[in-house]
């Protein structure tokens, strides 16, 4: 993105599937021009903070924009309200983790969780799920054992994308 008097520039990422085609028919270059022509919608959001993108934690910003939490309220005189007003999912204790995904596993009744390191440094931390701290083992893609069971601490070097695999029950 570039920033001038007046003018803000930015460009769009597209995917295989839209491209310029470059087509020579009879010694003439022509174009084809993908996606085809149409008005589209491209969405963005300005933000800033102290210090670089590292600072500011700016994929944050990123991922609130492109899923914003959806809020779902039951309104009602007739059943009792037993949840406190706000209550994580999952936690990690070290800023610069993120958790990306949440699936059940394919071979089992465990989580797995998919977590990636966003600013350069080492990060240590407890894995906390469903309001209790909890033993994991570290998994590949195809859910097979990477790690020793019973791990407390989720150790991940800088930019590491890790999966780890949680027992909810034995």
């Amino acid at each position: 993105m570039k920033i001038g008097d007046q003018l803000i520039r930015a460009e769009m990422l597209r995917g295989p599937r839209y491209t310029s085609v470059k087509v020579v028919r009879d010694q003439q270059v022509t174009s084809m021009q993908y996606p085809p022509s149409r008005t589209y919608v491209f969405r963005y959001s300005l933000s800033s903070a102290r210090g670089d993108w590292k600072a500011g934690k700016a994929y944050r910003a990123g991922m609130d924009f492109n899923n914003p939490l959806l809020p779902v309220s039951v309104v009602d005189r007739i059943s009792r309200k037993s949840l406190p007003p706000s209550r994580s999912f999952s936690a990690l204790g070290a800023p610069n983790l993120v958790i990306s995904a949440v699936k059940k596993s394919d071979l089992d009744s465990a989580i797995l969780l998919r977590v990636y390191e966003t600013e350069g440094s080492p990060a240590e931390t407890e894995v906390t799920f469903l309001g209790q701290k909890r033993e994991f083992r570290e998994v590949n893609l195809l859910e097979e054992d990477a790690g020793p069971a019973g791990q407390q601490l989720l150790k991940a070097s800088p930019y590491a994308i890790k999966t780890i695999k949680i027992q909810l029950s034995r």
